[in-house]
């Protein structure tokens, strides 16, 4: 496919979802394509993680103790627009966590993904 002929398919993609496809990281996506029409790489799907925290906690439903995950990822211009277009789940399948007891917050900055994840404790064992 050639320069002119993405940037044809970029504009009709950005006209029909103006409204969920922030312009700055789609156009960024756009240059990775036509960049990479002159490299043999594949587009990187990246999520950095700039901040994490964790701390201990119960579960409202049963009192149970859990440890609470925070972590704030920066996603690249590919990320960016996966996530806008499929929701968390490729960035959930890309850092290794399944949707169950896992919340994504999209933030305004465009790139910024907020992940928690809840991990619940096993009981202690029993013994006789």
């Amino acid at each position: 496919m050639n320069t002119k002929a993405i940037r044809q398919l970029a504009d009709v993609t950005l006209d029909k979802y103006r409204s969920s496809i922030p312009r700055k990281a789609f156009e960024e996506f756009v240059k990775d394509i036509i960049a990479g029409e002159n490299r043999a790489t594949a587009f990187r799907y990246e999520a950095t993680p700039i901040c994490r925290a964790s701390f201990p906690s119960t579960l409202d439903e049963d009192d149970a103790r859990c440890t609470v995950e925070v972590t704030v990822y920066r996603l690249n211009a590919v990320a960016v627009t996966a996530f806008l277009l499929d929701g968390p789940e490729t960035l959930l399948r890309h850092i290794g966590l399944d949707e169950q007891d896992t919340y994504t917050t999209k933030h305004e900055i465009d790139d910024l993904v907020t992940v928690v994840h809840i991990t619940r404790e096993e009981a202690t064992a029993w013994q006789h």
